[in-house]
């Protein structure tokens, strides 16, 4: 996919949102849909907000155990979730950009 593709611009070549003021729910349910992720549940929403907020807060993404402390899922459930990847899948969807070093 190259960029001319992404919706209105908002997306890297490789799927991440450029902005994080471009996110959306919307964009976030569509790039679930590229993704195979499937229809986002509540669970999804609780790992996707849990992400964007703890960004906002340390301008990274929280390790997977933390993750996992603070919304009560396990790794494998996070997997699960996010068959794509923790970073691939979650981060993507919650609009962070892409980690230094993520090949």
């Amino acid at each position: 996919m190259d960029t001319a593709d992404n919706q209105n611009n908002q997306e890297t070549i490789d799927g991440y949102v450029k902005e994080m003021s471009n996110w959306s729910r919307e964009l976030a349910k569509e790039l679930a849909a590229r993704n195979d992720i499937g229809p986002l549940t509540d669970d999804h929403w609780k790992v996707i907000e849990h992400i964007k907020e703890y960004y906002q807060d340390y301008h990274q993404g929280p390790p997977i155990l933390k993750l996992c402390r603070d919304t009560g899922f396990t790794r494998k459930y996070i997997c699960e979730l996010f068959p794509c990847g923790y970073v691939r899948g979650a981060f993507r969807l919650a609009g962070l950009p892409r980690p230094a070093g993520c090949i």
